[in-house]
């Protein structure tokens, strides 16, 4: 269980997401109708539901809303997922994983948002998404999705790059950015089924990079998701750099 000392634990993006869940509440099959979409609800026991309006055409969460009857992580866990399942479809929801929703509200890399103590309510959150999703499967999704799963913000940025970045040695570029890509990179890119690789760091500016999986095919391989990748990188580790695909 969590105790009222754990609030101290509690990222303070966490705390404010606790204090104030906006997605709190519920969705019925009458309101889907009325809107003309596809209804869908993923349960836990008695202590969480998630209640879900699904575009019929392409599996798209428009909106989602969630009751939860225990712990205040359980309602954080639930308010965060909330928030990063609407606008994508129900096949990106299925990839959601407990790291991801914690970064989300992380305050600072590598600083967990959620106490350890509070993992088995993300787990519950995650199975009440793939519960969802499960009555969602008979929706198409489209051939290759538009734009990646972004965060709901950068995080923290390096005010004109990573301190010294200019006298560390090629390797040493290469192992920040790939630190980087890990950390506010893959992570979405894999909702997609999708992934990036580096292939070269040239005269220090310029980022090569290749995709694997759904994004070689996705128009957003050169447009969105090209440019959100090239955003974090200019702000957590230089303002000058430059992303470029190869896409042979």
């Amino acid at each position: 269980m969590i105790s009222p000392s754990h609030w101290t634990l509690y990222s303070r993006k966490l705390a404010t997401k606790i204090d104030n869940p906006r997605s709190a509440g519920h969705f019925t099959e009458e309101d889907a109708t009325e809107r003309g979409v596809h209804f869908a609800s993923g349960q836990v026991d008695k202590i969480l539901r998630f209640t879900w309006l699904v575009d019929q055409t392409d599996g798209t969460i428009l909106d989602c809303r969630f009751e939860a009857f225990g712990p205040s992580a359980l309602i954080g866990a639930a308010e965060v997922a909330a928030e990063l399942l609407i606008g994508k479809n129900y096949d990106q929801a299925r990839r959601i994983t407990a790291d991801l929703i914690d970064q989300q509200v992380a305050d600072r890399p590598n600083t967990p948002a959620f106490p350890k103590e509070a993992y088995p309510f993300l787990n519950l959150v995650l199975e009440g998404i793939d519960h969802a999703a499960a009555q969602c499967t008979d929706l198409p999704l489209p051939q290759a999705y538009v734009a990646p799963p972004a965060p709901m913000d950068i995080g923290e940025v390096l005010e004109g790059g990573y301190p010294g970045y200019e006298t560390l040695t090629k390797e040493a570029k290469l192992s920040l950015i790939e630190q980087v890509l890990d950390r506010d990179v893959r992570p979405y890119i894999a909702l997609d089924a999708g992934g990036v690789n580096i292939v070269n760091l040239l005269n220090d500016k310029e980022l090569i990079i290749s995709y694997e999986g759904t994004c070689t095919s996705c128009f957003s391989a050169v447009g969105t998701t090209l440019s959100y990748i090239q955003q974090i990188v200019r702000a957590k580790v230089h303002p000058d750099l430059v992303v470029i695909p190869n896409m042979e």
